[in-house]
């Protein structure tokens, strides 16, 4: 669990792969998602700060699906989005209606398209 406060943190998409098995390779996976809980009342804006790099302009595609995010209150499931360049390497990707959700990253990927991202997800309490 990932206690979200209204100081900016960041989660890295290499804490999700990993070659050594006996670490927290599995974080972000469907069976074990990031979770976000804010304080009581707060909501959770989320952002993604994409930073993987694609040599050809054929790469740079409207939607990049590194996950998802998942508010089970109000049954929402938000795609996370990367693509289009240097030009939108931020992009806000959801405010919450509650004070939990969880991340999922994509398992539509190979080991290897895995080991090539670069991002961040920001999270702030609001």
């Amino acid at each position: 669990m990932v206690s979200v406060t209204t100081d900016a943190q960041f989660m890295s998409s290499s804490s999700s792969t990993s070659s050594d098995v006996n670490s927290v390779s599995s974080c972000g996976s469907k069976s074990h998602p990031w979770r976000l809980e804010a304080a009581a009342g707060q909501r959770i804006n989320i952002s993604l700060l994409d930073f993987t790099v694609m040599d050809r302009p054929r790469d740079r595609v409207t939607c990049r699906k590194y996950g998802y995010v998942l508010e089970k209150m109000n049954k929402r499931n938000v795609s996370v989005c990367g693509g289009g360049g240097a030009e939108l390497r931020q992009s806000h990707v959801y405010m919450s209606d509650s004070n939990n959700v969880e991340i999922v990253q994509s398992n539509f990927m190979s080991e290897s398209e895995k080991l090539q991202q670069n991002f961040l997800i920001r999270t702030e309490g609001l």
